[in-house]
């Protein structure tokens, strides 16, 4: 979608809603120094992650338990040098 000279797209969300978006326009600039962006990688975090690097993008931190109660956790940069995350139960 594009809205004002912004293009968007909507993340999905259980009920009503949107669960975030990402955009890209003028006064956005990709940057490995900005914000990481956390991602819900599904039941299992194996399934995104396999698919990072045939996106264009690199693994800086492969699946890592973060605890029992909370989950795993994977960093990687996206093919425009953004910060990202997936985070998963297993």
């Amino acid at each position: 979608m594009e809205m004002l000279g912004t293009k968007m797209a909507f993340l999905p969300m259980d009920g009503d809603g949107v669960g975030g978006a990402l955009c890209q326009g003028d006064g956005y600039r990709p940057s490995s120094d900005g914000a990481k962006i956390y991602l819900n990688g599904g039941e299992d975090l194996n399934t995104p992650l396999a698919k990072v690097e045939k996106a264009g993008g690199k693994v800086v931190m492969p699946k890592t338990k973060i605890n029992d109660e909370i989950g795993f956790m994977e960093f990687f940069v996206d093919k425009e040098g953004d910060n990202m995350a997936f985070h998963s139960p297993k």
